[in-house]
């Protein structure tokens, strides 16, 4: 296999449907989340289940834009303004909600935030916790940009990606908490995840032509949404044999690591199967084609509207309950977001993933590292000839 980008060269309906899916399940899973604080057991079955493979299909949707860089600081910079300039955007955009708290009990609202704003130096994003994902996807491909141009074949990409799985399950559980032990707090910035995210993102770019072909066909993603859904189900529980379990990348917690490699990867084809066959549905698409400013977005819903709804009017502790309760609030959810992200994208796209646009209050950041980058080029003195 060449060197040369495999990714999707113009926005693929199925992409964004699968995107699409990923985000339902996340403001769903959050919704779950919230209920197994509150003791819900049924609430924990879900979450296992979600949580076993939403965010890896995350990491392998994004492996399928992957493309080489010809100047790695140049594309480092380029990604350093579309993944960390939302963090940083979408944590102050939750420090009001965060100061009616402390106010109401008596406490300056700085001094309940600092401690906050300091974890942004690790990279630990906690005033809006659902942007960790975006600090450690920046680092996972600032990682791919080193090493992917490497390994040239297939077999070679899968056997790194299989490298990268199990080292970084290893390196979060057994390398990390003896770190921490002795002083030595490795988990900043979610470097030892980053690997683990490695992972699935090589997966996802070595094996996107393989999915590619299959989009073509929807018998074939039929029947592969069907055996991997099947997969799932008989894995999940499987992972770790505890009740009060579930996969937390975020929180560096696995469980076996290879029934969490196995279902993850599973989960995840499950879901780009049916975004195949969902491919035509205009507003799956609509929410696929803008994951980031929703995903930033569901962090004001998990850190206080969530919980609150919970305390104050849980489910029945039932299976059907759970359901049609977390079904209803992601979807009030999701529609409150509709028009906070539409004056997003058109007042302040730059903010929100899109560095690259220009206007109509920011400028384009990207054009401004190009140019300059151009006039630093242009300064630069000819050498001498040769003699």
């Amino acid at each position: 296999m060449s060197t040369e980008s495999h990714g999707p060269a113009a926005r693929l309906e199925w992409v964004d449907a699968a995107k699409g899916l990923g985000i339902l399940l996340m403001f769903y899973g959050h919704v779950v989340q919230s209920l197994t604080e509150v003791g819900n057991e049924n609430a924990w079955t879900e979450l296992r289940f979600i949580y076993s493979f939403h965010m890896p299909l995350f990491f392998v949707l994004a492996g399928f834009f992957f493309r080489p860089a010809e100047r790695y600081f140049q594309r480092a910079q380029q990604l350093a303004w579309r993944r960390l300039l939302p963090v940083a955007f979408f944590g102050l955009l939750l420090v009001p909600l965060w100061s009616v708290g402390l106010v109401r009990h008596g406490v300056p609202w700085w001094h309940g935030i600092e401690p906050y704003a300091e974890g942004y130096l690790r990279g630990m994003p906690q005033l809006n916790w659902m942007t960790w994902f975006l600090v450690c996807l920046f680092l996972c491909e600032l990682m791919a940009l080193a090493c992917l141009p490497r390994f040239k074949s297939l077999g070679s990409r899968l056997l790194f990606a299989t490298a990268c799985l199990w080292g970084g399950v290893l390196l979060c559980d057994h390398i990390s908490p003896w770190a921490e032990t002795v002083g030595l707090h490795l988990h900043a910035s979610f470097l030892h995840e980053a690997i683990v995210a490695l992972g699935f993102y090589t997966a996802g770019q070595a094996l996107f032509p393989c999915v590619q072909r299959l989009s073509r066909h929807p018998a074939g993603a039929a029947l592969m949404f069907v055996l991997a859904l099947g997969v799932v189900l008989v894995t999940y529980r499987s992972n770790h044999p505890g009740g009060h379990f579930a996969v937390m990348m975020a929180g560096k917690t696995h469980g076996d690591v290879l029934y969490f490699v196995c279902t993850a990867l599973a989960g995840s084809a499950a879901v780009l199967a049916l975004g195949m066959l969902l491919a035509s549905q205009h507003w799956l698409g609509a929410i696929g084609r803008n994951s980031l400013p929703l995903l930033g977005l569901d962090g004001a819903f998990f850190h206080f509207f969530n919980p609150q709804i919970a305390a104050l009017r849980p489910p029945a502790d039932a299976p059907g309950s759970v359901i049609v309760y977390s079904v209803a609030v992601s979807v009030v959810s999701l529609l409150a977001c509709i028009p906070v992200v539409i004056l997003m994208n058109r007042f302040v796209p730059q903010l929100v993933g899109q560095s690259q646009r220009s206007g109509p209050w920011l400028p384009s950041f990207e054009a401004y590292l190009k140019r300059r980058d151009s006039l630093a080029a242009s300064a630069t003195p000819n050498p001498p000839p040769a003699a």
